[in-house]
């Protein structure tokens, strides 16, 4: 039987404890800008995204990594309307400006499609393990999301030993 938790037994979803620790710490600004990464190849259209990929943002200056001459022509003056539409796309502090970088860009990252996992379950002790590890954290949200990511990654863990353990015993 697998562990289910619900947000609404657990208060808050780790998503909004890290969005609220990222403003906080006044970065959430800065973040939400690398959602360009995301977003590119919609906004630039197949045929730019296979010869220019966004490499960093610095000081609202999004550097982009384009393979060949020609490309960087063209993306010259393409650039005002690609940062318009970049910029009504994230909701975000605009980025001011785009720098052409003449190399060979990085492949686009090609997620597969995520399978359900059945992940073992924690035994009474290893469970009481993970509430240790967050007993000393205050805000009950907090502590109960830390104890759900905890949880679950202690599950992943051993079910990547399980696996390996049989792969050393075959």
């Amino acid at each position: 039987m697998s562990i289910r938790f619900s947000t609404s037994r657990f208060g808050a979803t780790t998503r909004s404890i890290v969005k609220t620790l990222f403003d906080d710490m006044g970065i959430a600004s800065r973040i939400e800008q690398h959602q360009v990464w995301t977003i590119w190849d919609k906004v630039v259209g197949a045929q730019i995204a296979a010869h220019a990929r966004p490499a960093s943002i610095r000081n609202n200056v999004l550097e982009v990594r384009v393979d060949h001459a020609v490309w960087m022509q063209q993306l010259q003056l393409l650039k005002p309307q690609i940062l318009a539409k970049l910029n009504r796309e994230l909701n975000c502090p605009p980025i001011d400006s785009m720098y052409l970088r003449r190399k060979t860009p990085e492949p686009p990252i090609r997620r597969e499609p995520q399978v359900d996992l059945v992940l073992p379950e924690l035994s009474t002790m290893e469970m009481h393990r993970a509430e240790r590890l967050v007993e000393t954290i205050k805000d009950e949200n907090v502590r109960n999301a830390m104890l759900r990511l905890l949880s679950k990654q202690m599950r992943l863990d051993k079910l990547r030993q399980i696996e390996w353990t049989s792969q050393q015993q075959s």
